[in-house]
């Protein structure tokens, strides 16, 4: 992998877990902007000490993260 796009992949897994440590995303859309799996995200988050947060916090984020897990199907 290029120097340039192994830091364009860094940085975009670094924004996913801030974001998600911030509450702003799900691990669904963590995982979908850092380009991994849910699996892969949720122990890169474990790695980075980042607590887990387990469900939805409301109807709004439930639905969003209904629509990723179709997208992935």
């Amino acid at each position: 992998m290029s120097d340039s796009l192994s830091t364009e992949t860094d940085e975009r897994l670094a924004a996913a877990v801030g974001q998600y440590a911030l509450g702003e995303l799900t691990m669904g859309q963590a995982a979908e902007r850092a380009g991994l799996s849910r699996f892969e995200m949720r122990s890169t988050l474990r790695a980075s000490s980042v607590d887990l947060r387990v469900g939805p916090e409301d109807e709004e984020r439930a639905a969003d993260e209904l629509d990723v897990a179709r997208a992935v199907r």
